[in-house]
């Protein structure tokens, strides 16, 4: 059964990256099935104890990322991807997968401004932008502004951080 369900995880996820590649969103419909999935793989495998992983991995990244997509430095999409993964891992696989995704998304901004040749750029936005809400408190979304080559698909990295789990916990 783990190697179905390694399987179905990363058809969806590779789907859900290429759709946010080709059109900038993730499809309500792959997450869906993936949550389902999850959920049943969960129960399946660990019966009642799995409804509880399974709850515990789906809402671990809402819970690292909420402030975040808030501000709207992440999108929906990509939280819930991550949601997705995580009712698969529960909890600590989750977890490791967020860790993952989120260090490999790093060294991938990092590689982008320096090819860019604008981080200081790019680190006085954040900064100004931190100063500006912290003084006022009024609400702007940190993408209005930004110009295109400031942006990237963090669904990719995101894949990338499930990919290292699943070969973490194989």
């Amino acid at each position: 059964m783990k190697d179905v369900h390694i399987f179905l995880l990363l058809c969806l996820a590779v789907t859900a990256v290429l759709c946010d590649l080709s059109s900038g969103k993730i499809p309500n419909g792959i997450i869906a099935a993936g949550l389902a999935c999850g959920g049943l793989y969960q129960i399946s495998e660990k019966g009642v104890m799995g409804i509880v992983l399974y709850l515990g991995g789906v809402f671990l990244p809402v819970l690292f990322f909420g402030v975040f997509y808030y501000f709207r430095m992440i999108g929906a999409g990509d939280i819930k991807l991550l949601c997705m993964a995580g009712g698969f891992f529960g909890p600590s696989g989750c977890f490791a997968s967020i860790k993952w995704s989120v260090f490999i998304g790093g060294v991938i901004s990092l590689v982008y401004m320096l090819r860019r040749g604008n981080m200081a750029e790019r680190i006085l936005f954040f900064l100004e932008y931190a100063v500006r809400y912290s003084k006022d408190r009024h609400w702007r979304s940190y993408m209005s502004g930004i110009a295109g080559d400031a942006k990237f698909c963090f669904s990719v990295p995101i894949l990338a951080g499930i990919l290292c789990q699943i070969g973490g916990s194989i």
